[in-house]
């Protein structure tokens, strides 16, 4: 376990946000061949690359398929571009890493789920509200939900800076704002249901740049954009934050469902398809909590296989198989 240098580089992310608690480091140990690396800059980071000269480079890509609705960044690379100086790459987007593989004719992209760190479980908390929702609000989706949300004694944290002019406008609907990472964990563990949605917004002058990607038709990450719902899918680590809260995920359907990859439906989390289910959902749970608490336990138990420990192992387990 650990056999293998890890190195972090967040000085590109927001404090106290998910990275800021993966706590990977802890199972770092050289082997003076292979490092892995996590963190925006690490690719950018020239000591980290001269100090691993000659390792076989592996990096984490938490945040994809984000990074195709962008030009080029703070360092001045491209999408395509910022993975060269990695052998390995782990993304959390499934449609992103075959398409990367195919249109570079490599195998140097691989699925992977997203880790949490089990020291963030909670402890067992008093259910005080029905339903929380925390994050940003990006689109129509959102709204909704939060219509829906105010009928019942719910709770909306958000930021109140660094924020878009849409989460701006909506926070006199928050509850909560500004919350610590783990004052977050406790409020959600202080809900019944959290409404998640895996999706991340296309903003309309993103639109062009990623319909410029080579054979961007092949990414089915790709499929709605410019045609009728400008979306991408990716998975959101809250899902794992309601689970090993023991808060029951109530997550909208979409065209990818890419949360059925870690966790099952109707066993380990609910669907909803629109606010009109969203409010028809909330109500029979609700009033039907016992028959949910299986649900529930079961999706607890499913989280215990995305830890930072597992997430290690299945890395060094793939690091031994390439041998």
């Amino acid at each position: 376990m650990g056999i293998m240098l890890i190195l972090e580089d967040l000085t590109a992310e927001i404090p106290d946000t998910n990275s800021y608690h993966w706590n990977l480091k802890q199972y770092s140990s050289d082997d003076q061949r292979n490092v892995l690396m996590y963190g925006y800059n690490s690719s950018a980071n020239t000591e980290f690359h001269k100090l691993t000269d000659g390792y076989r480079k592996i990096y984490f890509n938490n945040w994809s398929p984000c990074e195709f609705a962008q030009v080029r960044d703070h360092n001045g690379l491209t999408p395509l571009n910022y993975d060269d100086k990695f052998d390995i790459i782990y993304s959390i987007c499934p449609f992103s890493v075959d398409w990367l593989n195919d249109i570079q004719q490599a195998k140097k992209y691989r699925y992977v789920f997203y880790p949490f760190e089990k020291s963030l479980i909670p402890e067992p908390q008093d259910k005080k509200y029905d339903v929380i929702y925390h994050g940003g609000i990006h689109g129509k989706e959102h709204i909704s939900a939060l219509q829906v949300m105010k009928k019942y004694n719910y709770r909306y944290c958000t930021m109140t800076h660094g924020i878009n002019n849409l989460t701006r406008h909506l926070l006199p609907m928050a509850t909560n704002t500004n919350l610590a990472f783990r004052d977050k964990i406790n409020l959600v563990a202080q809900s019944k249901i959290s409404i998640c949605y895996n999706i991340v917004h296309v903003m309309p002058e993103q639109v062009s740049r990623i319909l410029d990607r080579p054979r961007h038709l092949e990414n089915k990450a790709f499929a709605t954009v410019n045609n009728g719902w400008d979306v991408m899918p990716q998975f959101k680590t809250r899902i794992h934050e309601a689970a090993i809260s023991k808060t029951l995920n109530l997550v909208r359907r979409d065209n990818w469902n890419v949360i059925e990859d870690f966790y099952e439906p109707d066993k380990e989390f609910i669907y909803f398809d629109d606010e009109i289910d969203l409010s028809k959902k909330i109500d029979h749970i609700l009033s039907n909590w016992d028959d949910y608490q299986v649900v529930i336990e079961n999706a607890f138990n499913k989280s215990l296989s995305y830890t930072t420990e597992k997430f290690i192992s299945k890395i060094q387990e793939d690091m031994d198989n390439d041998l």
